[in-house]
Formats: C-alpha cells, structure tokens, sequence
C-alpha cells in the first residue's frame, strides 16, 4: 500500500490539492477519530472499527484515506454526520478549497488507481473517504 498512496499523493501535490493538515490520529487526545475529523486532518491508518459495525474499517489495515474530513463529510442513512460539525458542507453544489466533487482531478487520481470512492456510496454517502479494500 505504501507505494500506492505515494503515487496518488504525488498526483494530488502535483495538481496543487489543497489538503489542509495530515496528522496521525494519535496526534489527537485518546486517538479520537472525530476530534481528528472537525480539524480537518487528512488521515489513512487508525485501527478502528466500522461506525455501527463489529467490522474492522480498512483505515485499520491501512488501506483507506480520509481526505480533508471536515469539508467533505459523512453521512448515514439516519443523517448521522460525521465529523458533527461537517453539516455546512453537505451542500456539494458548493466550491472550497479542498472539497471533492465526482469528475474533480483529485477524484480521479485515486479512481484511476484502483481505489474506490465513499462519494459514490449511497449509504453512507462518505465523501471524504477512499479505499483499496478486497470487499
């Protein structure tokens, strides 16, 4: 995985992609993913569990990112937002530095590589969210 996230984040830097911090989760008080999130921390391995799930989350095995969290949000089928604060920014009708939208150039470095995208997701719509998983 190592080489192919170094190819995508060479694509995004080369594309000027605005990311606006990239920390470990551990940086955060008690590795708190939702504390990571609202700060906007783009972020890959967290061993954690799926929201809702007894399942591992692909950030545990190190094969999902999560790209500027805060500006592009997750939600559930129950219109629970993760993080919290990302309300504002469900609107993707909406430009900010760093949001992704389906056909950005962002989106297709990952999409052509091979990873798979939370924004094509119905349930949770999850757009800050890409994974190499075997699923």
């Amino acid at each position: 995985m190592v080489d192919a996230v170094i190819e995508v984040f060479t694509a995004l830097r080369d594309q000027r992609y605005p990311i606006e911090k990239m920390r470990s989760v551990a940086a955060y008080p008690g590795a708190e993913d939702e504390v990571s999130m609202r700060d906007n921390n783009t972020s890959a391995f967290n061993c954690r569990g799926i929201s809702g799930s007894q399942r591992w989350s692909w950030h545990a095995y190190g094969r999902a990112v999560d790209i500027n969290p805060l500006v592009n949000p997750s939600v559930d089928a129950d219109g629970r937002i993760e993080p919290a604060t990302g309300g504002p920014w469900l609107d993707r009708s909406r430009t900010y530095p760093g949001m992704l939208h389906d056909g950005d150039p962002a989106v297709t470095a990952f999409l052509s590589r091979g990873w798979r995208w939370g924004g094509h997701w119905h349930s949770p719509k999850d757009y800050q969210h890409f994974e190499m998983g075997t699923r």
